[in-house]
């Protein structure tokens, strides 16, 4: 084999390596529990810690307990993390949004301590993290009534009250 095809075999073959090294935003999955369940249809965002110096927000959908986040926004470090599970409650309400028409009123189940408040943090490294955050319901919970308007705790977003 000549030096020349040598070299062009050597490139070929670490090109894949090379490639993979530089493929991009850090990849962050993980799981999300609350009370033991998984939480399904929720939202889990990354808030830098450090400022927009050390990147933006990511955020991704949480399904069947299970999420994956990658973004040209997630760079390694220390992140606040923030999850919100607004669940169907079965009633309608009028939509604020068209008028004469319905919406399926949902409520917030994830308390206040794990978004609005959160005291959740993530390291973040380079590549691919794991996480898991298995939730406690028991705090406070703000729920979103019709028209956005921010709606104080209530019995119906305590499911840990009794009625």
């Amino acid at each position: 084999m000549t030096r020349v095809s040598r070299l062009c075999l050597s490139l070929f073959l670490l090109l894949p390596l090379a490639l993979a090294g530089c493929s991009g935003s850090p990849r962050v999955t993980g799981t999300v529990t609350l009370d033991g369940r998984p939480v399904d249809g929720g939202t889990i965002s990354f808030l830098p810690e450090g400022g927009p110096s050390q990147g933006g927000n990511a955020a991704g959908e949480i399904k069947g307990g299970k999420f994956s986040v990658q973004s040209p926004n997630l760079k390694p470090g220390k992140y606040r993390v923030e999850i919100f599970w607004h669940q169907k409650t079965g009633k309608q309400v009028s939509n604020p949004s068209d008028p004469g028409t319905t919406v399926e009123l949902t409520k917030q189940v994830i308390p206040d301590e794990y978004n609005r408040s959160t005291k959740l943090q993530a390291d973040v490294r380079g590549g691919s993290t794991t996480l898991d955050f298995p939730l406690k319901s028991g705090g406070p919970i703000t729920g979103t009534g019709p028209g956005g308007k921010t709606t104080g705790p209530s019995d119906e977003t305590q499911p840990h009250k009794r009625r």
